[in-house]
């Protein structure tokens, strides 16, 4: 067994480190202004940041789901906000299009999407229907031109800029979420589609996620994304890479609030020495330690196994589960060995804080995942 990475996603990994670094001191700026430096942007699309899930017959860079996971491991050390739209390209969204679009539709989107000219959002969340999609209310109904959208959406990422929606609906409510619910490939300049509001959040997103209406959107019949009725299955089946990718996010901010938690105690004063001589201390490191070690592991695990064919959802989910929550206890106690700095803006362990606990939330909630691990155990 080899637990390495490959040559060349290390040297991806390690290009990606070090433009990290260069991006790093930007953050002082932005958590000043909310405004996120230009060069931020131009930089992840100038080194195929916004191409790396997308295959390279469309200008994307190809990457399988092992090298998405340990990039991204090495992006999550800066502040989301800068990263915000890779995320729909590394998703479910991107991966319906990729998976199951017509060659028209791919020739359209892909190329400008891996350039970051096309940003697209993921619209499957409802207001009541969260952690279970198959209560969506949004229809489309079969008319003459096409397909007729009526419904909403709620926490969209990306929603204001995307020039395509990705919509879930209901096209035959009869035949239940397996069999009734179809995606479509949306414009977002179509008639009666808006952006309703703005849901501010504790970090992650700026400045924030959206609200979206569709009243009356008239479609053609060539906006359904793949075959009628299998928009749930899509879904689904996206969202086995989406969490690998979410869990990828929690073991970057876990090492480095590591990182920082290691330099902070062999500094900071206490007794007449150093916090990190104390047993207290060395014991909470070593535990992150253990943690992260953990969470890496599986989760490049999961990532491997998916590139070679092993789609198994528990494995994505365990992943999510115990990344995003090793990830999280990591950096509470980062925050704790900072003590009352680590509760001040302007230190990274505190923006790390309120970043990471959307991780245990996101692409399905830590009890959606134990409920989807004990369903397949169980099969």
């Amino acid at each position: 067994m080899d637990f390495e990475l490959p040559d060349d996603i290390k040297e991806f990994c390690d290009v990606t480190r070090t433009i990290v670094r260069d991006l790093l001191p930007y953050e002082v700026a932005f958590q000043e202004t909310g405004v996120i430096p230009p060069i931020v942007r131009q930089t992840l699309v100038d080194n195929g940041y916004f191409g790396m899930a997308l295959p390279e017959a469309y200008g994307g860079l190809g990457l399988g789901a092992l090298a998405q996971a340990a990039v991204q491991i090495e992006l999550a050390r800066l502040p989301p906000q800068f990263w915000t739209e890779l995320r729909p390209l590394m998703g479910p969204g991107a991966k319906n299009i990729i998976y199951h679009a017509s060659e028209e539709q791919r020739a359209a989107l892909l190329p400008g999407m891996a350039t970051g000219e096309i940003p697209i959002a993921f619209a499957l969340t409802e207001p009541n229907s969260g952690s279970d999609p198959g209560s969506m209310r949004t229809t489309a109904v079969r008319n003459a031109d096409g397909w007729r959208i009526n419904g909403s959406k709620t926490f969209i990422s990306n929603g204001k800029k995307a020039k395509y929606v990705i919509v879930y609906a209901y096209t035959d409510k009869a035949a239940g979420a397996r069999n009734g619910i179809s995606a479509f490939l949306m414009p977002a300049d179509t008639p009666g589609f808006s952006v309703t509001g703005t849901i501010e959040l504790m970090g992650t997103a700026s400045p924030g996620v959206f609200e979206l209406s569709f009243d009356e959107c008239q479609v053609p019949a060539d906006a359904l994304l793949g075959e009628e009725g299998q928009g749930f299955r899509y879904a689904l089946e996206g969202l086995n890479e989406g969490r690998i990718n979410v869990g990828a996010t929690a073991v970057g901010m876990g090492e480095y609030a590591l990182e920082l938690a290691i330099e902070e105690s062999k500094v900071r004063p206490a007794f007449g020495g150093v916090i990190s001589e104390f047993q207290a201390i060395r014991h909470y490191l070593a535990n992150m330690a253990t943690d992260m070690r953990a969470a890496r592991l599986m989760l490049l695990d999961a990532a491997w196994r998916y590139d070679q064919g092993d789609k198994s959802r528990e494995r994505a989910a365990m992943a999510k589960l115990f990344a995003t929550e090793a990830g999280s206890r990591t950096v509470d106690t980062a925050v704790q060995i900072f003590g009352g700095n680590g509760y001040c803006r302007g230190f990274a362990v505190e923006r790390l804080y309120r970043d990471i606990r959307i991780t245990r939330i996101y692409e399905g909630s830590s009890e959606i995942q134990r409920n989807t691990i004990a369903r397949e155990l169980l099969r």
